[in-house]
Order: C-alpha cells, then sequence, then structure tokens
C-alpha cells in the first residue's frame, strides 16, 4: 500500500501545481525537507483481517512555510479526492480497495520544522505494507 500511495502522490498533476513535485517533497522521520510544501505520510499499525486483507491508518501531515493556510488546505482537499480514487488498484505486490477519510485537524505549528501545518487522515483497506 505504501508504494500505491506514494506514486500517486506524486505523479499526480494537481498536487505538483501546489508544489508536491517528487520524493524530495516528503520527510523521512527527523529530517526536514528544504522544499516547501512538505509532506509526512505517518502509517499506523497494521491490522489484519482475513487472509492477507490489512486496515492500516494513514495520517498525512502537510506542512508549508508560515504565512497562510490556503496551499495547505488546497493540498488535504486534493488529497480527500485522490485518495479514495484509488479504489481499485495494485502495483503487482499489493492491492488497495478501500479508503475511507476520518478527518482533518486544526490549523498547527511545528517548532522543529519551522511551519505550519494540518494533517488529514484515512483508513486504507487492502494488502501489503
Amino acid at each position: 500500500m505504501r508504494t500505491l500511495i506514494f506514486q500517486a502522490i506524486i505523479a499526480d498533476s494537481t498536487l505538483n501545481s501546489l508544489g508536491i513535485v517528487d520524493e524530495n517533497s516528503f520527510a523521512v522521520d527527523v529530517d526536514t525537507p528544504e522544499t516547501r510544501p512538505f509532506l509526512q505520510l505517518r502509517w499506523g499499525r497494521n491490522n489484519e483481517g482475513l487472509d492477507v486483507v490489512t486496515r492500516r491508518d494513514l495520517v498525512v501531515w502537510v506542512h508549508d512555510q508560515p504565512a497562510n493556510y490556503a496551499r495547505i488546505d488546497s493540498i488535504i482537499s486534493r488529497l480527500r479526492v485522490l485518495l479514495p480514487s484509488l479504489v481499485p488498484s495494485t502495483d503487482g505486490s499489493s492491492w488497495l480497495s478501500g479508503v475511507e477519510w476520518t478527518g482533518d485537524s486544526e490549523d498547527l505549528t511545528d517548532d522543529g520544522h519551522r511551519t505550519i501545518a494540518r494533517n488529514t487522515g484515512f483508513v486504507l483497506v487492502g494488502s501489503g505494507q
């Protein structure tokens, strides 16, 4: 599931036009990308179901330069359309059969990254990590 989601995000022309352009648009652990805006994908634990079906939480953090939240809101709005549109999909080793949006956070600031931020959450059903 990780690969399906990651590839869909970096290949999306709407997100590209909003500044999410490649793998450099993602924070890894505590590393802060120089590029703004950037995303952090926070994967919850795998809740294994019957056979190979997995239920997994995903929270996407959207960070940007301190100013206003308009671009963050546009990115979150697009993610709420893009991720559910991936159902059904496969990359040959895993598949995605369900995506449910679970909500967005309030406006936040991140002192560690020196950004403003919001997040949006999803529950994914499929196979693989």
